[in-house]
């Protein structure tokens, strides 16, 4: 059976921690498996900054901005990050207030990837063996709590230890 070797090829991609995009340099996407995995011109991070803020400006709205920004955290995250460095006055309420609250009202329309851990209220007796899927009590940093509708409970961990 393979091992899944996520410092190496389409792998590496599909992890937004590492994936560099564009951003690999020749000897990189060799020594990573990345040849023909990319386009070959290479792009440093302000260029692929700015390809993504002319993607964000295109889009038409808001939630669509949001969403935009979403995906792209899902895939690379040292650009998703460098983005909003560059552009948070602009940004933070498509990220955030109000706008993340639309994303949430239409979360079952617009989700792609879990991200965090969903608990069904009707099998109360599963919560402690899913919890426990998440590691131990100190890795869990932040509890939001939402009906799948809007959020209506949010709070810091260190507060609820």
């Amino acid at each position: 059976m393979p091992t899944l070797n996520l410092s190496q090829g389409a792998a590496l991609l599909r992890a937004p921690y590492f994936n560099k995009g564009s951003a690999f340099p020749a000897k990189e996407r060799k020594e990573f498996k990345l040849e023909g995995l990319l386009p070959s011109n290479v792009q440093t991070l302000d260029e692929q900054v700015r390809r993504a803020y002319q993607q964000f400006e295109s889009r038409p709205n808001a939630l669509a901005k949001n969403t935009f920004m979403t995906s792209m955290k899902e895939q690379n995250e040292v650009l998703y990050y460098k983005l909003l460095q560059d552009h948070l006055k602009e940004m933070f309420s498509i990220i955030y207030t109000p706008t993340e609250g639309e994303a949430i009202e239409n979360f079952s329309r617009l989700f792609r990837k879990p991200e965090g851990c969903f608990l069904n209220i009707l099998e109360p007796e599963k919560v402690p063996n899913i919890l426990a899927q998440w590691g131990e009590a100190g890795d869990i940093d932040y509890i939001v709590v939402s009906d799948g509708e809007q959020v209506t409970y949010t709070q810091p961990i260190l507060d609820l230890v």
